[in-house]
């Protein structure tokens, strides 16, 4: 099977962003991100609303132009470590021809071609003094005729509830219905949060996830939990004290499972970070279109987890951790400079445990972010994908996407770790390894 890439432009927006709006400040936590782009691809079956590739991809520019006068700092690129230039530079556009059929490629996905969909190397951690377009994208078309549109998106700027609100409003251009349009504000955040010196920070909260900046050759694995197979890990996970959600069981039975395969070579302690949306805990207006990394890490401490550690146990230990992200906490960081100096945020980054170089598990869930809704005209996408191959990376990665059959969990592990965990029986028992895409 081959990939070629037909064409490659620029998309400015349709119209000259304002003096006035010529300079983003990025928030505190959009400078804490690693300069890198985080890989999505979006899978549509042949539409017959539209006469052919070309028309798709003209209709899917145009409205590109037009959703950038909107989303106007994507076409830019960042000035210095706390703004980006607003500068109407513009956005990556590829197209690509694959010769073969969706319905081929997806049965089962080919998951180490997926990156050639893609418009450039995803999750490689580039220098932050290295000036990269804020996103690209590249649409690939089968011989079917179904399309693939590939995104890479600059995480300086973007987290997945941003991309989304982003794509929202760029389909919702494309296939004429305005009313669906996501409105973005990019200012509560860097107002709200504005960066920080993190001079003098204490040395152990900085580097408790020293290992996320540390790139190793890895490879990302599928793993679909089933409606079914949630259902039985809820039942193993409750209690009267404890009802857990979809989230909290899957990610607790994945990190048991993940950290059965590392303990293999490994003794130093694990960490499980959960990446936390901000905006729901924090409300109005964070919860209203607010752009940007809006991310907190719950950090949990497991201890002595083996095969036989119960589900329940590490559920608890998660929702414990999470419980105490709350909006009085957040509103702490926002109103008191001092914070991040404080012994209340050294506790809840794990300071004590630094010192023993504990190995980090990173999970994030793009549940009800809405990806799954987007239409540009010719249906919702039929399967969303993140990655695929083996690359240099960070490892003990875990993200977690919604699809019509439950959830698929994707991940990111060096080879030697990811090949004893596809081959977990009890693993196993509940994911399904790479299954077929229904087309």
């Amino acid at each position: 099977m081959e990939i070629n890439i037909t064409s490659r432009e620029t998309i400015k927006p349709s119209v000259p962003t304002s003096t006035k709006c010529k300079t983003l400040k990025l928030c505190l936590f959009d400078v804490f991100q690693l300069n890198t782009y985080f890989p999505l691809i979006l899978f549509y079956k042949k539409t017959t609303k539209l006469e052919g590739f070309s028309d798709v991809s003209t209709q899917l520019k145009k409205s590109l132009s037009d959703a950038l006068t909107i989303f106007y700092p994507l076409a830019g690129r960042r000035c210095d470590y706390f703004s980006i230039d607003c500068n109407d530079e513009g956005v990556i556009f590829m197209e690509a021809s694959v010769s073969t059929n969706m319905e081929v490629f997806l049965k089962p996905p080919k998951l180490e071609l997926l990156n050639q969909l893609l418009p450039c190397e995803p999750n490689k951690c580039h220098p932050h003094e290295e000036v990269l377009p804020q996103l690209l994208v590249q649409v690939n078309k089968f011989e079917c005729g179904g399309i693939a549109i590939g995104l890479c998106n600059l995480h300086i700027l973007l987290d997945a509830y941003s991309c989304s609100a982003f794509l929202k409003t760029w389909f919702a251009i494309c296939k004429g219905s305005k009313e669906e349009i996501s409105w973005p504000d990019f200012s509560s955040a860097a107002s709200s949060f504005p960066p920080r010196k993190t001079t003098g920070v204490r040395a152990g909260m900085l580097n408790i996830n020293k290992d996320s900046n540390i790139e190793e050759n890895c490879t990302t694995r599928r793993f679909l939990f089933d409606h079914k197979a949630i259902k039985e890990l809820k039942s193993m996970s409750t209690c009267d004290e404890t009802k857990p959600t979809r989230y909290q069981v899957v990610s607790s039975f994945i990190s048991k499972h993940m950290i059965v395969a590392i303990k293999e070579d490994k003794t130093r302690p694990m960490v499980a970070l959960h990446v936390v949306d901000m905006r729901k805990r924090m409300g109005e207006p964070f919860s209203k279109g607010v752009v940007g990394n809006l991310l907190w890490p719950a950090l949990v401490v497991l201890e002595d987890v083996n095969k036989n550690t119960k589900i329940i146990d590490l559920v608890e230990i998660l929702k414990e951790g999470l419980r105490k992200l709350t909006k009085d906490l957040f509103l702490k960081v926002q109103n008191d400079p001092c914070f991040l100096w404080s012994d209340e945020c050294a506790e809840l980054m794990l300071e004590g445990i630094a010192e023993n170089k504990p190995i980090s598990l990173v999970f994030t869930s793009w549940g009800n972010m809405g990806f799954n809704e987007v239409d540009f005209g010719c249906g919702k996408p039929l399967w969303l994908a993140q990655r695929g191959g083996t690359k240099e990376s960070i490892p003990n990665t875990v993200i977690l996407m919604e699809t019509r059959e439950g959830i698929e969990a994707w991940i990111t592990m060096p080879e030697k770790h990811i090949s004893i965990l596809e081959h977990d029986v009890d693993f196993l028992l509940f994911a399904l390894l790479n299954p077929n895409i229904l087309i």
